[in-house]
């Protein structure tokens, strides 16, 4: 399975890549020679476990920062910073034996960028790349813990039992990955702003066991 979705990887980034090539007689002028050569981007949404991750996890959310240089209209080069988090379901929960847990991930890559129609209103664009992630496993239970809590109208503190989820167990590990996706970008008004909505593939390798895989669909602004 692993070889053949680098294999299709491969092929994504060779069409990334080279594609901008049948477009070299239409040459880039910037209107703004500083701001139109960089692109930046946020965004969120939800996060969607795949594969024997699908098994453990409830789908999630996923927050996503993203910036980079912009070769001409047709391609641009980003780095890109994402976070995903699940919590664990009840079949996970009953082999760990614990009431609560969650897995959470973060990543950099390197991420050519190919727009197919950026002189249009509406342009779809197609992405991969590489870079590392890092994952984190944590098991929780509650726990009753003596806060002080603060009147802001009298001004004076006094003591309450409050429920808390204290992690019990946890496990880190960093490897590599992949991505590969593609949205589009909608501009607003007659604004440098644009609206996006894509949805991406992950692959986060592993040796021992299956590789993480999810989808994360996010929307976001990008200037």
């Amino acid at each position: 399975m692993r070889t053949i979705a680098i294999i299709g990887l491969r092929g994504l980034i060779f069409v990334v890549l080279l594609a901008p090539l049948a477009f070299s007689q239409h040459r880039y002028s910037y209107d703004n020679p500083t701001t139109d050569k960089f692109n930046v981007s946020f965004g969120g949404g939800a996060s969607f476990p795949t594969d024997e991750a699908a098994q453990d996890l409830h789908a999630g959310y996923n927050l996503n920062a993203s910036g980079g240089y912009n070769f001409n209209r047709y391609l641009s080069f980003n780095l890109d910073y994402s976070y995903n988090r699940w919590g664990l379901n009840d079949a996970a929960l009953a082999r760990f034996g614990e009431p609560g847990g969650r897995t959470s991930v973060w990543d950099f890559t390197l991420n050519p960028v190919l727009h197919l129609a950026p002189h249009s209103k509406f342009d779809p664009y197609v992405t991969s790349g590489f870079g590392v992630y890092h994952v984190n496993l944590s098991l929780t239970e509650p726990f009753n813990e003596t806060v002080f809590a603060c009147d802001p109208f009298f001004g004076f503190c006094f003591p309450q039992t409050a429920t808390v989820n204290e992690v019990v167990a946890s496990s880190r590990t960093t490897k590599g990955g992949f991505n590969a996706g593609g949205g589009f970008n909608v501009p607003l008004g007659e604004t440098r702003l644009k609206f996006f909505m894509e949805a991406r593939y992950h692959r986060m390798f592993s040796s021992n066991g299956a590789d993480l895989t999810y989808v994360p669909v996010t929307v976001g602004i990008r200037w």
